[in-house]
């Protein structure tokens, strides 16, 4: 996963200290900035606007430049830039934020760039003028230290909207101040299964963090899970205060609802549950002779098995752990109708089928090699 090398867990971080390789998926931090000269895009004229993303191009490269970074502006837009690391490191998009409408007008007209090759995300659109995105999974301080010291550079070239009084100043309110968003995507199938997931989530909410599924249900999909794969988001709180502050409250509090996550598996695996061999046995079997599945069942199957090999319970190889690491992404509905005419044209249109053919591929011999006590 994201915040792990293949050879061990990364030294020197809690998430080191977590038995299971499943709970914490990835840690983004996003850095918010205006340009001085055109705060709030209404009050820019389209001329206006595009001369203020010329220059913030030019920033940023200069910027690259002066660090030793590369600068590669990315074709595609959001769907190109979301995927622009290697899958295995990326599960579920890697963090950048998913579009509620993708056709928006701050998307569509969106600029995306890759500077040094992969470690940071720069957008440039008409609201944030500039947002840049660390999606390395390394701890946050590391993150957030990174972005600043670039930001710095960036904004000597192209000075941003700050006040003494409120800070970086943004049209979004919520960026206003320390205009910093860090996000962990993180997996909560132990608490679900344990059925104390609500509790977990209310708790955040009163925190004033928001949990958003990383990947939103389709409309009219049914789920065994709210969330696909009962993956959550976990969004920092809006806060004026001190960006160290920020960045210190959004690692402790991760920290803790991972800990209540490894608690909960480990509950489960002492106490031989019920629930969970019934989970992941229909898990696994839907997998293996489903004929249609939606997106959001691929993501709930999908996870399960990954969740059944981390507790131990079950043995993949890499080919198939690959699969089911990208599947939700690899499978949605516009991959395969771009990847898979042919399959599609087979299955009379229906993405449903196609999706299923795949699973079962990969699922039949699961089953049987499930380890349930």
């Amino acid at each position: 996963m994201a915040d792990r090398a293949p050879s061990g867990r990364r030294r020197g971080d809690w998430i080191g200290d977590l038995p299971f390789r499943t709970i914490v998926l990835h840690r983004t931090v996003g850095l918010y900035r205006n340009l001085a000269e055109t705060v709030f895009p209404e009050r820019a004229t389209p001329a206006g606007l595009a001369g203020a993303h010329d220059r913030l191009f030019d920033a940023l490269s200069s910027a690259a430049s002066a660090s030793r970074r590369r600068f590669s502006p990315i074709e595609g837009g959001w769907e190109t830039a979301s995927c622009g690391v290697p899958p295995a490191e990326a599960p579920f998009l890697a963090g950048l934020p998913v579009p509620a409408d993708p056709k928006a007008a701050r998307w569509t007209e969106a600029a995306f760039a890759d500077i040094g090759r992969g470690a940071i995300t720069a957008i440039v659109n008409a609201e944030d003028h500039l947002t840049l995105f660390d999606r390395s999974g390394a701890p946050f301080a590391r993150q957030w230290r990174t972005l600043e010291t670039f930001a710095s550079a960036v904004g000597a070239a192209a000075p941003f909207a700050e006040s003494e009084e409120y800070g970086f100043l943004s049209a979004n309110p919520d960026h206003v101040g320390a205009g910093l968003v860090l996000s962990c995507d993180i997996s909560l199938l132990g608490l679900c299964i344990d059925r104390t997931l609500d509790q977990a989530l209310n708790a955040l909410d009163r925190l004033g963090f928001s949990t958003p599924a990383v990947l939103p249900p389709g409309k009219g999909e049914e789920n065994p899970v709210e969330a696909p794969g009962c993956r959550y988001r976990i969004l920092s709180a809006h806060d004026t205060g001190a960006a160290r502050d920020v960045v210190g409250r959004m690692d402790a509090v991760c920290r803790e609802v991972a800990r209540q996550e490894q608690n909960a598996r480990l509950r489960l695996l002492a106490r031989g549950s019920a629930d969970l061999a019934d989970f992941l046995a229909r898990s696994l079997a839907t997998g293996a002779h489903a004929r249609v599945l939606h997106p959001s069942e691929a993501a709930d199957i999908a996870d399960a098995a990954l969740f059944a090999e981390d507790l131990g319970l079950l043995r993949l190889d890499d080919a198939r752990r690959a699969f089911l690491q990208t599947a939700p992404y690899a499978l949605s509905d516009s991959r395969l109708a771009a990847a898979a005419p042919k399959a599609l044209k087979a299955a009379g249109g229906d993405l449903r089928a196609v999706r299923a053919a795949a699973f079962r591929e990969v699922f039949r011999p699961l089953p049987a090699k499930l380890r349930l006590r």
